[in-house]
């Protein structure tokens, strides 16, 4: 039975209007909106004379298997205007609409008929919208009841369901006016046609590169239309290899690149796969400085062909820790390849490569063994899944990586107790600190020093490896960036997950860091010779003044120029990040330590967030007896006479008064006594020269020994059993007394 509205619209048309018209299904697919499945098409129209379409009614047949009977009835279906679709047409800003659209239930299991009619007069258009070039007219959304079936959705044609269609109605003057059927009414079409061979869902495309090689032109497809996330994708060897260019981001279900064939990422986009991978080509990934393209394989990868990753943005003469984001590439090879420009050592027989491992059981100054030619006759070496390595360019450029793709999670060997240099083998970001709890950091502090709970990446500003830990700003690894981590004594590996892989990092890194956390914070920066570094303070109500492991950070210590706090309580290790209870901050006195060279100008600035209302930062200089208040813009200059090593100088005071040299507590409040190592007690904080003795818990006096002031006093206790022994420290300021348990 055809419409009411149809039917109007047949008996108040005047004439016929005998040309051909066509319909056709484009773009249909099945989509999820996160708790239904739907079959989606796109309805086409085409002509092959030009005119204004008016109203019209279509039919379509369906599988009630997979949708239910009567689909209006039940709520299964719906008619949509997409943005840019015929009846979405609108003018005024989107104030009037140019169509009304219905849908008509035909009191039938397995029919569903859907009609429009326009409510603005043809004039109102710029020109006619049904040309010989097929335009979208609306489309169509099932909701599905059985995914498992198929749609089976079709035009409904026969004599019956022909002959719907008609012109738009007048007036035909210029400006705004609504549609007047009655007196100037549209042309019935008596020529309409029906293709349905488009509703097949789509499950495939075919690179054919007829436009240009960029991945995003649907010329470039045999589909004439970009590849759904779902479709299995396949590139042959045509002229035009594709491209995917800077900004876009490939998703598609399985990805077979044929022999002579080849895929491009370029760098700040990206290829997931979330099925099987067959390279039976090549596929080259780019990055620069800052940024890079990725390559994410969820299933397998197979095939002949090669993955190379070209990392970009190195610098000539400097060195750079990267870790081979494939497996199998020949270190003989990397280092001999002219393109890489490897700098090589002639002076020293055999010649050395500027690429090299890192031992951090040799001494200081040889930790980083390089590579000769002696061991690289064969290509036997190849670089280590996870392990991190040195290399240097003699000229600016990149340097490429060829072999296989790790789809696998990676298991990496570590030495226990020591600085281990390891790496992203991934094409594609991991998430160093924060994914929603999933990171490298959160899967492996257990085999971390607890002072050292972070992994440590070289920070180019600071010049200096700046430590990325689970409350630092959000950070992932760059596809081969290497990095740092200080493991415990009963480490054995580390797992680098490919499950937690990013296409692109949402906030934060690259090869670079990421945005601060809002978290009650002082950053301390000492800037010299252009060179600026950090340590951080940070609030938070489950801190101690002791070790908080991951919240308390290790300093990577081997900068010449570098700025660090110690713990209040316990720890004698140089602290990047030191954490601290969020109360009470007028009590809490920081002692901050630097290395700086001897005749050298350096200046501190404070940067603080989240502070409580009123609380102000210092920083005591107690050789000048110096206070100076380190608000926002203000700094505090001096230069170094003698060259600076560890803590006993510096102190960051926070407090909501005004101070000055007396206003400091230069009491013994702030003096530390602690077990520092095996058989040694440490005392920091004293501002006066104070005498110490230790006794055993019978009596027995251990040691007499003076301590200085503003330095870090440490006394050996070699000959000492373990136990408990008591430290009394007299001065003029006073005395205390404290129990230390010697181990």
């Amino acid at each position: 039975m055809k419409s009411i509205i149809t039917l109007i619209l047949s008996f108040i048309s005047a004439i016929t209007f005998a040309q051909n018209i066509s319909f056709t299904f484009v773009n249909a697919r099945n989509t999820n909106d996160g708790t239904n499945d739907y079959y989606e098409a796109d309805i086409y129209i085409s002509s092959d004379t030009d005119f204004i379409i008016g109203s019209g009614q279509i039919y379509f047949n369906y599988n009630t298997a997979a949708f239910g009977d009567n689909v209006h009835n039940n709520g299964n279906f719906e008619m949509t205007q997409p943005d840019g679709s015929i009846l979405a047409t609108s003018f005024f800003g989107g104030a009037v609409a140019a169509y009304q659209s219905f849908v008509v239930n035909d009191n039938t299991t397995s029919r569903v008929s859907t009609s429009f009619q326009q409510l603005a007069s043809s004039g109102s258009f710029a020109g006619n919208n049904v040309t010989s070039t097929a335009a979208h007219l609306f489309s169509i959304k099932f909701k599905y009841t059985d995914i498992n079936e198929s749609p089976n959705v079709t035009f409904e044609e026969g004599s019956v369901f022909l002959d719907q269609f008609f012109t738009a109605c007048g007036p035909t003057t210029t400006g705004f006016n609504t549609a007047d059927c009655t007196n100037t009414p549209g042309s019935q079409i008596t020529g309409d046609s029906f293709d349905s061979t488009g509703a097949v869902i789509i499950t495939s495309a075919t690179w054919t590169g007829a436009v240009d090689p960029d991945w995003a032109s649907a010329g470039n497809w045999n589909i004439n239309a970009l590849p759904e996330t779902t479709y299995d994708i396949t590139i042959p060897n045509v002229t035009d290899k594709p491209v995917i260019g800077i900004g876009t981001d490939a998703q598609m279900k399985d990805l077979t690149i044929d022999a002579s064939s080849s895929l491009v990422i370029l760098d700040m986009s990206s290829a997931q796969v979330d099925g099987n991978f067959t390279n039976n080509g090549a596929v080259t990934i780019n990055s620069g400085e800052t940024n890079s393209g990725s390559l994410i394989v969820k299933g397998t990868a197979s095939g002949s062909g090669a993955v190379t990753y070209l990392r970009g943005g190195l610098l000539a003469n400097e060195w750079h820790v990267v870790s081979s984001p494939v497996v199998g590439q020949s270190i003989k090879e990397f280092a001999e390849n002219a393109s890489n420009n490897i700098r090589i050592n002639t002076s020293v027989t055999p010649n050395r490569y500027a690429i090299a491992y890192y031992d951090d059981s040799n001494a200081d100054g040889a930790k980083w063994v390089y590579y000769t030619t002696d061991d690289l006759t064969t290509n036997t070496l190849t670089f280590e899944k996870g392990r991190g390595y040195a290399i240097s360019r003699a000229t600016d450029g990149q340097v490429s990586f060829t072999g296989t793709l790790e789809t696998s999670t990676v298991t990496k060997s570590v030495v226990a107790s020591e600085w281990n240099a390891v790496g992203n083998p991934f094409t594609a970001f991991l998430p160093l600190n924060e994914n929603t709890g999933d990171n490298f950091v959160a899967d492996n502090n257990a085999s971390m020093d607890p002072a050292f709970v972070a992994a440590y990446v070289w920070d180019n500003a600071q010049n200096k490896y700046v430590a990325n830990s689970l409350v630092t700003s959000e950070n992932s690894l760059a596809p081969g960036q290497g990095f740092f981590i200080r493991t415990n004594a009963a480490a054995t590996s580390i797992t680098l997950d490919e499950t937690q892989l990013l296409a692109q990092p949402a906030t934060g890194g690259t090869f670079a860091r990421g945005t601060q956390k809002e978290t009650p914070t002082i950053e301390l920066t000492a800037t010299a010779n252009g060179t600026s570094v950090k340590t951080v303070v940070k609030y938070f109500e489950n801190a101690t003044k002791g070790l908080d492991p991951g919240y308390d950070v290790g300093n990577f210590g081997t900068s010449n120029f570098d700025v660090f706090t110690h713990l209040l309580e316990g720890s004698t290790e140089d602290f990047t990040i030191q954490s601290l209870p969020n109360n009470d901050h007028e009590n809490m006195v920081i002692p901050v330590g630097m290395k700086l060279a001897a005749n050298t100008e350096v200046s501190f600035t404070v940067s603080s967030n989240g502070l409580p209302s009123g609380v102000e930062v210092y920083l005591e200089d107690r050789d000048k007896g110096v206070v100076t208040k380190l608000a926002e813009g203000n700094e505090y200059v001096i230069t170094s006479v003698a060259s600076v090593s560890g803590t006993g100088r510096f102190y960051i005071h926070t407090i909501s008064e005004r101070l000055s040299t007396n206003d400091i507590d230069n009491t013994l409040a702030n003096v530390n006594i602690y077990k520092s190592a095996k058989k040694q007690i440490t005392i920091t904080g004293l501002s006066t020269v104070a005498n110490v003795k230790v006794y055993s818990i019978l009596g027995e006096e251990l040691a007499d020994v003076k301590a200085g002031a503003n330095i870090e006093n440490n006394i050996p206790l070699s000959n000492v059993s373990s136990g408990v022994y008591i430290v009394k420290l007299s001065s003029e300021m006073g005395n205390l007394t404290k129990k230390v348990i010697i181990e």
